[in-house]
């Protein structure tokens, strides 16, 4: 220390209630150290009444006061610069006032304050470490009566390093946060600033099972006493709340970011992580009701795409947000492990896109997920509770179109301000009901990719005893056609339908006509589609009927049709037409239908819709080992004039 005329003291003229008249011309301090210590309660540790003791040290200090006077109202010339033990400058140039009150004017720099130092003021809000950083400040300061402190320059914080309590791994950080212009002012509760450029940002967002996330768990709980006395003094001190600090940030720049996100809570979970984050926040104020902009880009993984637009109220984002989140091209097996509690299979191969929308508007959500799988391949089956009881592997196939693309949208509505409100439970039960929706009525979901008819597009219908396909029932094959070349996982399973009581009169009918063919053969008169009841073919069908019948006397069958002419004649005169009527009808009821009869012409029926399906030799039909033949099916009874082959579907 030098002091040069440095000190000048009266003593006579001091009284007991004046301070002494001390006035210092030239005061010059060299290696000096500032030593301070604060005995902190961690609100974050298990025993919270166990003090942190925080020490810091400002070492080589030079410090030089020129005119210092301790009775005079006046402005003294203050430089002051040091080194901080643990790492930081400090630099200090300006005027000091301590008469009528202390009064501060000057600029001051902080050069590369070691962070960590402070550590437990931190960790008096949040269970975190404060792993590495540097602050740097440049501006002006100003305090006096009226502003207790007052900032504006520029600033930063380097290599930034936070990680939650008990996990190394970082939670935030950074490269480097800049702004060109800070603005604190403590009596009016204010800071604001400038663009702030963020460069490598890295963080991990996670959202927990339960909808808590990591950076909600972090907040410090301080004991119930502790605030009851802060309540206290506070009350005690003034009548008036103190009002919570207000923020205005111009906007926030970001490049070259790395954030992991995981939310656990959905019924299909999602986790990725991006890098290459760039992009902009638009102005974030506490004090206003317009939302941010947000407008951000970055890559997943190594073909990935994630953007995110919109709006958020950073302050009270559950009043008003609109964000848009698209994820494009995202490699699904990465995430086979979170899939597994709604499907219970992994994923074995296939590319996703997400678009993601979300409006909350005073508590209301109002969102709608588009959901796009590519090539999607389920693997093995896990075993989970949790897991819905889906056939997957067909609402697959139903789903998926000729280039391997699925696509759902999933609504999601509520209250989020509803205690009762599971956003997991909305979102599972959208994506539920849109798989089940297409499992329950596949062909409804086919014959809307057509423009079909739903109600008949699953079934292929036959007239009484016959193998042919009538017009309607061919346009109703080209249609399931159509829409089986946009679903070409699908394989279509035919059982033939017969029924004894429908199609048996019409095979008895058959076979008694393919009888009188045979006959008129034998006679030389080839006939393609005989009658059994017109005259040329009577006396063949009198000799069919013998033969089934040959205790009948077919004479007494003649006279049962036989009947005077009129009143006055004694002849008698044949009906000729109701005698061959009633020789056919016996004709016919004498035919035996077996077994085999039946299940040939369900058989046929099937082969008949099979190659209606597959075409062979055009372009339009569909493979042939996509159309199964399972054996004949007995219908009990059939509704109406048609009997119809329900079509089954499956995928192998």
């Amino acid at each position: 220390m030098n002091l040069r005329n440095c000190l000048r003291c009266r003593s006579t003229a001091c009284g007991a209630d004046q301070l002494p008249a001390v006035q210092i011309n030239d005061l010059r301090i060299e290696g000096g150290v500032l030593r301070f210590a604060d005995n902190l309660r961690d609100t974050t540790a298990a025993d919270a009444d166990k003090p942190k003791r925080v020490s810091l040290a400002l070492q080589d200090i030079e410090l030089f006061v020129k005119d210092f006077a301790l009775q005079k109202p006046k402005r003294i010339p203050v430089r002051l610069q040091g080194q901080f033990a643990q790492g930081g400058m400090l630099a200090f140039d300006g005027t000091l006032q301590l008469l009528p009150t202390v009064a501060l004017e000057s600029s001051v720099s902080i050069d590369e304050l070691a962070l960590p130092q402070v550590e437990p003021y931190l960790r008096q809000f949040a269970d975190v470490r404060l792993n590495s950083g540097t602050l740097t400040l440049s501006g002006q300061i100003h305090t006096d009566a009226q502003q207790p402190l007052a900032f504006q320059g520029c600033g930063g914080i380097d290599a930034l390093s936070i990680s939650e309590g008990l996990n190394d791994e970082t939670l935030i950080g950074w490269r480097s946060l800049q702004t060109e212009q800070l603005d604190l002012r403590l009596k009016e509760r204010q800071i604001e600033t400038d663009s702030i450029a963020v460069k490598g940002l890295s963080g991990r967002v996670i959202i927990h099972k339960d909808q808590t996330s990591n950076f909600g768990q972090l907040v410090a709980k301080p004991q119930a006493d502790a605030e009851n006395n802060d309540n206290a003094a506070r009350t005690h001190d003034t009548d008036e709340e103190i009002a919570p600090f207000r923020f205005v940030i111009e906007s926030i720049e970001l490049t070259d970011g790395a954030l992991r996100f995981a939310d656990y809570s959905l019924a299909l979970p999602f986790s990725t992580s991006i890098h290459t984050l760039s992009g902009a926040i638009s102005t974030l104020s506490s004090t206003s009701t317009e939302p941010a902009q947000v407008k951000l880009e970055g890559t997943v993984a190594e073909f990935g795409l994630a953007h995110v637009d919109g709006a958020v109220h950073a302050w009270h984002p559950m009043r008003q947000t609109n964000l848009h989140l698209r994820f494009r091209n995202l490699k699904v097996p990465k995430y086979s492990p979170y899939t597994v509690n709604f499907s219970g299979r992994k994923i074995a191969g296939g590319t996703m896109d997400l678009d993601l929308d979300y409006t909350v508007k005073d508590k209301q959500l109002d969102g709608q997920n588009n959901l796009v799988l590519h090539h999607l391949k389920l693997g093995e089956k896990m075993a989970s509770s949790d897991a819905m009881d889906l056939p997957l592997d067909l609402a697959i196939a139903l789903l998926e179109d000729s280039d391997g693309v699925i696509e759902l949208s999933l609504p999601v509505t509520g209250n989020v301000g509803d205690p009762e409100f599971e956003f997991n439970k909305v979102i599972r039960n959208s994506l539920g009901n849109a798989i089940t929706s297409v499992i329950k009525a596949p062909f409804s979901f086919l014959a809307s990719l057509v423009g079909a008819d739903s109600k008949d597009l699953g079934q292929i219908e036959f007239p009484q005893g016959r193998t042919s396909l009538l017009p309607p029932q061919r346009e109703r094959i080209a249609k399931l056609r159509e829409a089986l070349n946009q679903r070409p996982a699908l394989i279509l399973e035919l059982a033939g339908p017969f029924s004894r009581t429908f199609d048996g009169p019409y095979l008895q009918r058959e076979k008694a006509i393919e009888v009188l063919r045979q006959g008129l053969a034998e006679l030389g008169r080839e006939v393609a589609d005989p009658s059994l009841t017109t005259q040329a073919n009577q006396g063949i069908v009198e000799a069919m009927f013998t033969a089934y019948y040959p205790q009948a006397d077919l004479e007494a069958v003649q006279a049962r049709f036989t009947k005077k002419q009129n009143a006055s004649s004694d002849g008698a005169g044949l009906d000729a037409l109701a005698y061959r009527n009633h020789l056919a009808e016996r004709v016919i009821a004498a035919q035996s239908i077996t077994d085999v009869d039946l299940e040939a012409i369900a058989n046929a029926r099937a082969s008949v819709a099979r190659d209606a399906l597959v075409q062979p030799n055009t372009d339009v039909g569909i493979a042939a080992d996509r159309v199964r033949l399972l054996g004949p099916k007995e219908v009990d009874s059939v509704d109406g004039e048609r009997i119809a082959i329900e079509v089954g579907i499956t995928t192998d």
